[in-house]
């Protein structure tokens, strides 16, 4: 996963207390992390140029680099060691209209824009909050900033403008590949006396280069039960090569001259999973996927004892008795998934 992204996911689920321990602790700004102060404390109705300037080099620095997290409502400034350092909260006010004006600006900040930006809410009280964005490493990089029309990096606890030459070497390469999964689901079925949740996984380059060297890996890490089982259905052919590890980890490679154009999905395997209690554990699957010159993405399946309880009786349910309702064989695989 991006540094910068767990940070980010880190402050969505502790919320006000990773906050409260930034500025208790004189958290440092760095890499991946920066700290602002909305010029009017969010009262304004429009974003004011200040924080507007701000966002855009936000954008420009951190989409150029490795990708980082903005933290609106935080006031820092030098320490003794002449380090930049949490200090104290200064909340924004209206922090829901605070959101909207910088998803508003976030399009015209750079060249290109970049659609990766997110911004959450860290609730303080019902009128005043944290603003924290979410600026990932972009595909269509290099992003300059507007309307002073520079190109920036982020180089240690500051976003610096970056040299033709420097901006040459690390874009002058060819384009990258972005190649990330998704699933795509089956309805559930009754089979071998269970219930039977098939589901493909699936990559997709979304990058503007072409993907090579294509990677899954995926692990049982937790069977439900002695009647419950896992299956891994791979059909090598021309594409894949790999193996099957103890019996619950499968590594995959695509063949030297497999390549993934940008926009094209390719399906790594089909995971099967037969589930029939007892329930004695919980349900868990972890996986990663990737190709040469692209992130790495970590997945989750994950699920408890009493919800692969709850699913299981309500399909013997609906074929028993009621039958299903519209969708609600997808909605069993979600839910058992926890999609």
């Amino acid at each position: 996963m991006e540094r910068s992204l767990d940070l980010f996911q880190r402050i969505e689920e502790d919320g006000l207390s990773v906050i409260e321990n930034f500025v208790e602790n004189r958290k440092i700004e760095e890499l991946f992390l920066d700290f602002k102060r909305s010029s009017n404390n969010g009262s304004d109705s429009k974003l004011s140029n200040r924080d507007r300037n701000n966002l855009a080099k936000a954008i420009s620095g951190f989409g150029n680099s490795e990708g980082g997290v903005l933290v609106w409502g935080v006031d820092c400034s030098k320490d003794a060691d002449g380090a930049d350092v949490a200090k104290a909260l200064v909340l924004i006010e209206n922090p829901q209209r605070f959101v909207s004006l910088l998803q508003g600006a976030v399009s015209g900040c750079t060249v290109p824009p970049h659609t990766g930006v997110e911004n959450f809410i860290v609730k303080f009280n019902d009128t005043h909050g944290i603003v924290v964005t979410h600026i990932p490493k972009s595909n269509s990089a290099p992003h300059q900033m507007i309307p002073d029309r520079k190109y920036y990096i982020r180089a240690g606890s500051d976003f610096v403008p970056t040299p033709h030459d420097v901006l040459a070497g690390m874009f002058g390469r060819r384009p990258q590949p972005h190649v990330f999964h998704t699933y795509q689901l089956s309805k559930a079925a009754y089979n071998q006396e269970s219930l039977h949740i098939a589901f493909g996984l699936i990559l997709h380059n979304e990058g503007p280069g072409i993907a090579s060297d294509i990677f899954s890996i995926v692990k049982t890490g937790s069977i439900p039960g002695s009647n419950s089982r896992i299956y891994y259905q791979t059909n090598f052919g021309d594409t894949w090569t790999g193996f099957m590890e103890n019996e619950i980890q499968l590594s995959l490679i695509t063949k030297p001259d497999v390549r993934l154009p940008p926009g094209a999905n390719l399906q790594a395997t089909v995971i099967h999973i037969y589930l029939q209690p007892p329930f004695e554990k919980k349900l868990l699957l972890t996986g990663s996927v990737g190709a040469r010159g692209s992130i790495k993405y970590d997945f989750v399946i994950e699920n408890s004892t009493t919800v692969l309880y709850e699913q299981h009786t309500r399909y013997m349910e609906c074929v028993l008795n009621s039958g299903f309702g519209d969708g609600e064989e997808h909605d069993i695989v979600e839910k058992v998934l926890n999609l």
